[in-house]
């Protein structure tokens, strides 16, 4: 394994992160990494995330698992982690995903943090790779880094996204202004940063959906650069899972969200979200014609592409055939 040297990149808050917030116990290493795991009432996934993230080529200081409100059977299921690098911190009370990666950050030491999910597991090099890139970097104390991801769907398997943001390109329009499936994401449990951006800009913790994509527009407007490692280095069970009950009016959250971040998200992003995320999600929930004229309407109003325009239209055929929708 390659160590990254100690003094290859300054790790220190850059404006317009304040460094006053970085101001919990610290390792000393520039390059030391806490990862983050939120959990509830699954242990034996939890445990295989903890596994993973102790098992990297480059050794994390510490790995926090996470867990979101009093679980006896979790608590229970980890007690078996005989390493000293494993922290167990037990939340009060029940917050939500966001709100146990905020307490954890508020815990780490590290000087880096990487998160990741309680089912979800990293291949052994994640973050061996993800330094190193960072190490060439001369912005590393902004940079937000996410990598490849293998998702295995069941009858298909993706590696995701297809290309990194592109130079001078909004994280709005990375995520949303694409021309094919996955070709651009940055999902929080594949992410690394520093710790002095994740302390100074928490993730929100009061929306119902979106609150990662709501997290990196406030990340951009905190200063930090987007960029991704293209390697694999996490697999993803994303088996379908039963539809929530809610699911026929969830395209209306998605919609006042996107209306609220219109200006963060700029006319061309704006747009291709309420045309796929948005127009995707009443699609699914059976929505009528009025709510997919209004979609439109609402689309309209930013600067739509006519791929995006014609994709809205194929739509309800292409759900009718079952093959999903990009």
């Amino acid at each position: 394994m390659r160590d990254i040297p100690a003094d290859a990149v300054p790790v220190r808050p850059a404006d317009p992160v304040d460094p006053r917030q970085d101001t919990a116990e610290h390792t000393g290493d520039p390059w030391s990494v806490s990862v983050v795991i939120p959990t509830r009432g699954r242990p034996e996934l939890a445990l295989a995330a903890v596994r993973s993230a102790l098992g990297q080529t480059r050794s994390p200081w510490e790995v926090l698992l996470v867990v979101d409100g009093p679980d006896p059977v979790t608590e229970e299921g980890v007690r078996d982690v005989d390493d000293p690098r494993f922290r167990l911190l037990v939340l009060p009370e029940n917050v939500g995903a966001g709100g146990a990666r905020n307490a954890g950050v508020r815990a780490a030491k590290g000087a880096w943090i990487a998160f990741l999910d309680d089912d979800d597991t990293w291949r052994p090099a994640k973050l061996e790779r993800q330094l190193a890139a960072l190490a060439s970097r001369p912005d590393a104390a902004r940079t937000v880094l996410g990598t490849g991801t293998v998702w295995h769907t069941g009858r298909a398997t993706h590696t995701w996204p297809l290309r990194a943001p592109r130079p001078g390109e909004t994280v709005g329009e990375y995520l949303f202004v694409r021309d094919r499936a996955g070709e651009g994401m940055l999902p929080t449990p594949r992410i690394l940063l520093p710790r002095a951006l994740a302390a100074t800009c928490p993730m929100p913790t009061h929306l119902r959906t979106h609150e990662e994509w709501d997290w990196m527009l406030e990340l951009e407007k905190h200063g930090a650069r987007f960029d991704v490692v293209l390697d694999p280095l996490v697999d993803v069970d994303a088996r379908p899972r039963r539809a929530s009950r809610s699911q026929g009016n969830r395209w209306r959250v998605s919609l006042a969200w996107a209306l609220d971040r219109a200006e963060d998200l700029g006319p061309r992003a704006f747009s291709a979200l309420v045309l796929t995320e948005v127009a995707r999600g009443a699609a699914q929930g059976r929505a009528g014609l009025a709510a997919h004229l209004a979609i439109a309407a609402v689309a309209l109003t930013g600067r739509p592409r006519l791929r995006d325009v014609a994709r809205f239209l194929a739509r309800p055929l292409t759900l009718r055939l079952g093959r999903g929708a990009a």
